[in-house]
């Protein structure tokens, strides 16, 4: 077998094995469990997080942010970008956003608060699923 060859077949078996974990990862049980997402799993379904999205009202997520914050840049494109209401409240444009944000304590951005529960590390998907499914009985 040539080199070319060798690759081209190595090129293939590892794209292969990519396609089969992706569709594992997608059907995982442990991501997708009779309508309810696993917010440990390491890969949820786009359409089980967008559905489980929908439960989700903007009053429910506050996220305090800055307008040169690059970490509030990346938490607010996730959480768009999987069909999650929220409101922002940029202690850049808005003073009382900066009160708020002072008399919780805090001490970085972004800092969310999410049901009343606050997220004092900035984002993590993770912790972010959790609170949402412990403050809901499971379901958002």
């Amino acid at each position: 077998m040539s080199l070319r060859n060798g690759l081209l077949l190595f090129a293939a078996l590892a794209a292969g094995a990519y396609l089969v974990q992706r569709q594992l990862n997608a059907h995982h049980d442990g991501a997708f469990v009779s309508g309810e997402i696993d917010p440990d799993a390491d890969e949820v379904p786009t359409d089980a997080l967008r559905a489980f999205a929908a439960g989700v009202q903007a009053r429910d997520v506050v996220m305090y942010s800055t307008t040169e914050c690059v970490y509030c840049g990346q938490a607010k494109g996730w959480l768009a970008g999987n069909g999650f209401a929220f409101t922002e409240c940029n202690m850049s444009v808005e003073r009382r956003c900066e009160d708020e944000f002072r008399s919780y304590g805090a001490q970085g951005t972004p800092f969310l608060v999410v049901r009343g529960r606050q997220m004092r590390d900035g984002f993590d998907a993770h912790q972010f699923l959790r609170i949402l499914k412990q403050t809901s009985g499971g379901k958002a």
